[in-house]
């Protein structure tokens, strides 16, 4: 069964000012290096948005990354992650494809109850409830969610990985130079 991985981008960048997928992060591109970190993990990496997989449906955010992801990676799984998670980790999305089971998507469930739609496995199967979310115009992923069979892995079952790093999103200048800070201290 093949799963791929697919890095989605394309996002108008508006609260950072300039385009994330090219930030660089220890002097290489951020899409360049969750290219490189997710290769050695997954059979195939796509890329979601410009000059990566087609656009089905431009400007509609996440929802219409993941039915870009599934409509054309043929892959029957795909883990899906934002190209703004500089530290988004390979071992902890195989863990996720594991878990996935029969369920329809399988996902992080943060101690505050939110869940990680960003950074998830997803089955070939939901394909048509996420079309189904487009077309009536629901593009909010966590409408999406409320239709799968959602398996949740909960933050406190996974205490070998440290999430505050690896789901830590850079949306904004600030949570840049918070990141290089991260990347900065690792190295030392």
């Amino acid at each position: 069964m093949e799963t791929a991985a697919v890095i989605l981008t394309g996002g108008r960048s508006s609260r950072m000012g300039r385009d994330k997928a090219a930030l660089t992060l220890g002097g290489e591109a951020l899409l360049t290096r969750l290219i490189a970190r997710f290769r050695g993990s997954f059979q195939r990496v796509w890329v979601s948005g410009p000059g990566g997989l087609p656009d089905l449906r431009p400007g509609l955010g996440p929802l219409a990354g993941l039915e870009s992801a599934l409509a054309c990676t043929g892959a029957e799984r795909i883990f899906l992650t934002a190209v703004d998670l500089p530290f988004a980790d390979p071992a902890l999305a195989r863990l996720l494809v594991e878990r996935l089971g029969e369920a329809d998507a399988c996902l992080i469930r943060r101690r505050d109850g939110r869940a990680e739609p960003l950074f998830a496995a997803y089955r070939a199967t939901c394909l048509p409830r996420v079309r189904a979310c487009l077309d009536q115009d629901r593009r909010a992923m966590g409408a999406l969610l409320d239709q799968l069979d959602c398996r949740f892995v909960a933050e406190e079952a996974l205490p070998g990985f440290d999430l505050e790093r690896i789901l830590l999103n850079v949306n904004t200048p600030a949570d840049w130079c918070r990141a290089e800070k991260i990347l900065n201290s690792s190295l030392q």
